[in-house]
């Protein structure tokens, strides 16, 4: 009994000193409504970080929280991602089949409005290569959270954005997420049908089931530093599931968790209800949250240090993450 008790005590106290940190979570902004412009993506831009979200929102802030609006060509339509073809080059994409291009040298912008897609949401991009990127999306009643058929897509450019071939079609499928694995020079994405959601591959120009991944939504693919997948989800106002190669966790009433963000230390999780997961590389995770003016969803986060975060969501939501090693972390 005295042994059990003993290996008990041990293994309690090496995971409190494992992933003994404090988290210090900052309200920089929020909305009344959940009518109130959404902030969906948040990527660095030079010294500061562009936020997009709902109406064509278009933003940049720096460390400290500070705003300044963007001059560009709204077209007034939600935008879902931004990525980079390069540093110079960067690229948008929107709502009824829009898209955005930007470069920081000549401060030029394009406004390409893709032909046939009037009626869809481009809900998610990834650059491959300074020519090379895909998009993928579906109907944009579906993003809009209303009950639509799907109408899944992925198209691809091979010119930098300038055109785009549809390279993938499914009615019945909802396309969240494309993602580049560098590891293997490989594009994956995330495909939604009722109930269930599969793994796809992209190899010899086709895409390829790779494996069922589980039945709820799965918002978002990763891969981290060894090549492995990490997919983040779950239910609405539910639990959250955290699913990869070894890895099947499901977090009790976080919501739906919608991406991840890597940094050197920490990984940051971004749930619902203003909620936020931070886990260490051993994978140990904890939960942390702020009380908003209602069940507002954080969407995405980004590093601005090792241990600081911005963290953005419905509602206008800005959070400041700051995040202390305590003395018995650091000597591990």
């Amino acid at each position: 009994m005295k042994l059990k008790v003993y290996i008990f005590c041990t293994l309690y106290f090496i995971y409190a000193v494992s992933f003994a940190q404090k988290v210090n979570i900052e309200i920089l902004q929020q909305g009344e409504e959940y009518s109130d412009s959404s902030y969906y993506d948040i990527l660095p831009v030079g010294e500061n970080y562009w936020i997009a979200g709902k109406y064509g929102t278009l933003k940049s802030i720096n460390s400290e929280g500070v705003l300044a609006n963007i001059a560009y060509p709204s077209q007034q339509t939600d935008i879902y991602k931004l990525d980079k073809f390069d540093n110079n080059n960067i690229i948008a994409c929107g709502d009824k089949g829009t898209l955005y291009k930007y470069n920081t040298q000549n401060a030029i912008w394009q406004t390409l409005k893709i032909k046939g897609y009037e009626k869809s949401c481009f809900y998610n991009l990834v650059v491959v290569n300074s020519q090379t990127a895909f998009i993928c999306g579906g109907n944009t009643e579906i993003a809009h959270s209303k009950k639509a058929v799907p109408m899944g897509f992925i198209l691809k450019t091979e010119d930098a954005g300038l055109t785009w071939k549809r390279v993938y079609s499914n009615p019945l499928k909802m396309v969240w997420c494309v993602k580049y694995n560098k590891f293997e020079d490989k594009v994956y994405a995330l495909m939604y049908s009722p109930n269930k959601t599969h793994l796809y591959a992209y190899t010899n120009n086709k895409w390829k089931k790779d494996r069922k991944i589980g039945n709820s939504i799965f918002h978002e693919i990763q891969f981290d530093d060894k090549g492995e997948f990490i997919t983040t989800g779950g239910h609405l106002n539910k639990d959250g599931r955290i699913y990869g190669n070894n890895l099947k966790t499901i977090i009790p009433n976080s919501g739906l968790i919608w991406g991840r963000v890597s940094g050197k230390i920490y990984d940051i999780y971004s749930a619902s209800n203003g909620q936020i997961l931070v886990s260490n590389k051993n994978k140990d995770f904890k939960m942390h949250g702020v009380k908003l003016n209602k069940s507002f969803n954080i969407y995405e986060t980004v590093f601005t240090s090792d241990h600081s975060a911005l963290a953005i969501g419905s509602a206008r939501t800005i959070l400041k993450i700051s995040i202390s090693d305590s003395v018995n972390n650091r000597l591990l």
